[in-house]
């Protein structure tokens, strides 16, 4: 799956750029800078009138002017509007995920590695994609249908693969949703195998296959990414001290 997000993600800019050289003047392809990139998001979440998608990334100022727009529809026409959200896991935001489980929408939102791309798809006509790292990425809204059936092709594939995410994750009954939490808070603090598995009572081979199990779930590629993870999605109280 690596491998194909990345050749999708290598489609996606090699198309840009060709579009970019034909039509650099046409309503197909608009170059955005930095500071255009939010308000060009918000333009298109208003404009929306059946379905809005979106993926984010790390890029922690991208995804903030998103959530401050998708609140805004939620609040506004929640009702009227569908909406697919996909995020890295550094990139979810607890309160607005608790804020749409109150208002009973459904909405969907999905959770997994994201390659480093954020965009938003608007009622499959127009697309927002910033391609890149945070500070170096580059942006275009595009409407050309060529690259608009890469972006939604690359969004399907990661949708179907991700984990969907409610206010709280749920690891089944409660004795052991209560042992989860326990390893998560080892992982985070980055307490040894042997050393964790003694604290709660069980196998170091049974706390690793906890590991295994929360690792997968939540997407992480490390132990103590795992236990940052957890506790910005709000499973894990802030550590003491």
């Amino acid at each position: 799956m690596e491998q194909e997000l990345l050749e999708l993600r290598a489609l996606i800019e090699s198309a840009v750029v060709r579009h970019r050289r034909r039509l650099s003047r046409s309503a197909l392809v608009q170059e955005l800078g930095r500071e255009e990139v939010v308000p060009a998001i918000e333009s298109l979440i208003e404009d929306a009138s059946d379905i809005i998608e979106v993926a984010l990334s790390n890029d922690a100022e991208v995804a903030r002017g998103t959530y401050a727009a998708l609140r805004k529809t939620l609040r506004s026409r929640g009702g009227s509007i569908r909406a697919r959200l996909l995020c890295h896991p550094v990139s979810v935001d607890a309160d607005f995920v608790r804020e749409l489980t109150a208002t009973g929408r459904a909405w969907e939102i999905r959770t997994t590695q994201m390659p480093s791309l954020s965009t938003v798809i608007v009622d499959g006509s127009a697309t927002l994609v910033n391609v890149g790292p945070p500070g170096a990425s580059r942006a275009s809204v595009i409407r050309a249908a060529t690259v608009l059936q890469a972006v939604r092709r690359l969004y399907a594939n990661v949708w179907s693969n991700a984990t969907v995410l409610t206010e709280r994750f749920h690891f089944g009954d409660r004795p052991r949703t209560d042992t989860v939490r326990q390893v998560l808070e080892r992982l985070r603090d980055g307490v040894t195998d042997e050393v964790a598995a003694r604290e709660l009572g069980m196998s170091v081979r049974t706390y690793r296959r906890y590991v295994a199990e929360i690792m997968t779930l939540l997407g992480a590629e490390s132990r103590f990414q795992a236990g940052v993870y957890a506790a910005g999605l709000g499973l894990l109280p802030p550590p003491q001290g």
